[in-house]
Formats: structure tokens, sequence, C-alpha cells
């Protein structure tokens, strides 16, 4: 009798391990809501994890090792800001020198973001604090003029308080502050250093640093005359993609830790994730598309016939895969509702269902009058985690949009998505990367970018 209860016992231990063995095996392939979902909140810092912070200059040695990707991106930049000599006082005021006082950022949302980011960066460099301006407001009838002369404040784009507390926890010598009354910081002391052109070198390690020392010796000044009671700011206009990543061997590290520092407005990723949730896109189950067709898209850039038919064709590619079959959902974001149409018809004969975020709205009214009240590029927003959150993905590699959702999607992959899948069979001199197969959709089935011979700014973006 005591054999076979031993033996029982060690029947039912077997099962139990069996079962927990199939669980997790369900769980971790599972396509949504589960998988899905948490992934795309977690690359936006939905996590919902509580992290110490520290204050002022202590700044304390990990005990552990890092275990994750996201981990050992805090610790790079951690390093970076104990490593930096910080001077109390010394502020780098960014701007692209636009909007009503010449001192906002401009251009479409993702290129303004990268200013942002780019901006603590360099203020990082120089030992300084950071002010961020506000953005120039974009013509609803004009959209390729982005630089208007109304503006409001880069809370209304991005979560500068998610900012903020990221970089009191990762570099707490950083002070963030943003949007002064009129552009206009309170200090009396300003330098202005050279603006800095698109096509002009980027910064890397250092080089802002020495621009920072360079501009103070020809004021007859040194960091030594700055303080916290007697502060300076350094004024500094920049068009783009101003820090490279690659040059300074941060591609993996600082720049991850500060896109994920940066995350878009909380209400609008809410109001995204409720599109998201929508029972038509089946949990995520669904092929995303950004197609541009918008006024302010250059022929140049791809135009929105050559981008619907290179996007049909990944699209059956994709159906016709074993690991995408019967997938027959689309959701499409652009901004021009008569392009997407002409993308339905060319999708439907095929039998498709094909979204948008109004057709997914439509019996809920409070929040489409949400999403009609909101300006261009905050609509961006609010379709932009819902291309994220998608099975698979098809974007265009011009647009920075684009570019930005293929790199959230992939920023927790071992291996580099654009080195890996986009960048064979292509060759680049200085800015220009030029396609062995230009105008082909190019990835790994679950995220795809039409790639264009162009300017390619992945060294110092997002």
């Amino acid at each position: 009798m005591a054999s076979i209860s031993r033996q029982s016992c060690l029947g039912y231990t077997v099962i139990c391990l069996l079962l927990i063995n199939v669980v997790l095996f369900f769980v971790g392939d599972a396509p949504a809501p589960y998988r899905i979902v948490g992934d795309a909140l977690g690359r936006f810092g939905f996590s919902g994890a509580d992290s110490d912070t520290v204050k002022g200059d202590d700044v304390s040695d990990s005990v552990a090792e890092p275990e994750t990707a996201h981990e050992v991106e805090l610790e790079s930049l951690k390093d970076l800001c104990a490593d930096t000599t910080w001077h109390k006082g010394l502020w780098v005021h960014c701007h692209s020198a636009c909007g009503p006082n010449k001192k906002s950022f401009c251009m479409g949302l993702n290129n303004a973001r990268n200013r942002v980011q780019t901006c603590v960066r360099l203020a990082i460099d120089a030992g300084a604090g950071v002010i961020l301006p506000s953005i120039a407001t974009r013509d609803p009838n004009h959209l390729v003029n982005t630089g208007t002369d109304r503006s409001y404040c880069p809370d209304t784009w991005w979560d500068i308080a998610s900012l903020k507390d990221t970089m009191q926890t990762a570099c707490p010598q950083l002070k963030v502050e943003f949007c002064p009354p009129e552009d206009k910081p309170e200090i009396d002391r300003v330098i202005t250093v050279p603006f800095r052109r698109y096509l002009e070198a980027s910064h890397h390690t250092g080089s802002f640093h020495t621009l920072v020392d360079a501009a103070l010796a020809d004021a007859n000044l040194s960091v030594n005359d700055v303080s916290a009671t007697d502060p300076l700011v350094i004024d500094f206009g920049d068009t783009y993609i101003g820090w490279n990543y690659r040059e300074s061997g941060e591609l993996g590290t600082i720049r991850k830790a500060l896109f994920r520092a940066l995350p878009f407005n909380r209400t609008l990723l809410d109001l995204s994730m409720r599109i998201f949730e929508r029972p038509q896109l089946r949990g995520g189950d669904f092929i995303g598309v950004h197609l541009r067709g918008e006024s302010d898209w250059p022929a140049g850039f791809g135009t929105v016939q050559t981008q619907m038919a290179q996007y049909v064709e990944a699209i059956e590619h994709i159906a016709a895969h074993p690991g995408g079959s019967g997938t027959r959902t689309v959701f499409v974001s652009c901004g021009d509702r008569g392009s997407i149409q002409t993308f339905r018809e060319m999708l439907q004969p095929l039998g498709y269902e094909v979204y948008d975020k109004w057709g997914l709205l439509e019996d809920r009214p409070d929040d489409l009058q949400i999403v009609e009240s909101q300006r261009f590029d905050q609509k961006a927003i609010i379709e932009y985690q819902v291309l994220v959150g998608a099975k698979y993905f098809i974007g265009v590699i011009m647009s920075s949009m684009s570019s930005m959702i293929a790199f959230a999607r992939t920023v927790d992959d071992e291996h580099d998505f654009f080195e890996t899948y986009i960048y064979p069979n292509s060759s680049k001199h200085g800015l220009t990367r030029s396609y062995h197969d230009n105008m082909a959709v190019k990835g790994n089935m679950l995220t795809n970018l039409m790639v264009i011979n162009g300017h390619d700014i992945m060294d110092s973006f997002p």
C-alpha cells in the first residue's frame, strides 16, 4: 500500500507539473489579448511596477546584476550621469527657431519628439539642466506648415511628468523644466550658440560639452563662473537629428533608455487603448497599416498609390503564411479618409475587413467626439498605440511615425530590427541610404517597412 501511495503521489506531481507547463506554454504563445496587449502596454511604461526614487546627487550602485534589457539600459543611463561632471546653475534651452517667439520646437509629431529626446541627451553631455520649449502648432488647412505663430506646452503630446520621474530615478543630477512663460527662461544671463542645420554633423559624446565651453570662453567665462545663485542659459537652436547614438556607442543603451523615458500623453494613449480593445480588432490579431496619403506627404517619399500597391502585396503574403493564416482584419491609420476608402476598396474583394478609428468608434460617440476635437498630430498619437499593439504592422520608412512604430515594436528584440531586416542589400553615403530593392516591403513578417532611397535617420532617432 505504501508503494502504491508513493506512486500515486508521484503521479499527481507529474500531472501537476505537466499542467503548469501546458498553461505556461499557452500563455507564452497566446496571441491576444493576453500576450499582445501585455507587450504593447509594457513598451510604454504601463507595467504598473513602482521604482525607487533617487534624490539629489545620491546615485547608489545597483546591488543585483541587471536582468532585463530595460534594466541594462537604465543602468547605462545611471552610469552616464554618474560619470558626467555637472554644473549647477548651467541650463540648456533648446528650440527650433520657430513659433511665436522663435523659441519653439516645430515640425511634425515625431520630428519634434526627436528634438525633445535629443535636447535631454545634449544637456547630459554638457552637465547642465534642460529647459524644454513649447511646440508650434501645425496649420490645419496647410498641414505642411508646422511652424505657425501659435504654440502649446509639450505635455500636450508627451508625458513630461513620466520623463521627469524617470530622470529623477536614473539621472537625478539632471533637472528638467519645460514651457517657461513665452519661452523665456527667468534667467538673465543667456549665451546663444550657432544654430545647427539639418545636414550639419550631429553631436556625439563630448562634442556639445566642447561647444558650450567654447561659447563660455568667447564670453570670457567658464563653468566656474556659473552657480545655482548665478545661473546661465545656453540657447541652442537645432532642426532635427542632433545627436548621433551610433558614433557615441549608445544605439542599444542610452537611445533606448531615453526612448522609454518619454512616452506619449497618457490620456491620448488611454483613448488609443480603448480603440485597440474594440472587438473588431480581435484582441490584437490584425494587420496594422500606416498609410501616408495626407496633403503634407511628399510624392518622392512614396506616393499613396505606390504604398497601397505594395501594402496589398505584403498583406496577401502575411495572410498566406502559416503563421498568419486566417488573419483577414486590417486597421488603417491615415489622416485622409478618401485614401482609406480607396485602400478598403482594394482589400475588400480579397476578403479583408478594413477598419479605421472613425468606424470603430461609431457606437462610442463620446470617444469619437474626443478624437474629432484633437489636432492632426494628437490624432496620430491616438492611433499609435493601436499600431504598436497589432500582431502585424506595415509602414513606410520615410515616415518618422512608421519608423517610430517599428522601433517601438522591436525595442526589446535581441538584435536591432533595422540592421537585421531593413539594411541588408543597401548602402549608405552620408545620410543617404540606397536600397537594391527600392520600394519593396521588408521586415520580419510581424513588423515591416516599405523602403525608399533617401535619408536614413536611425543613427539619431527616435
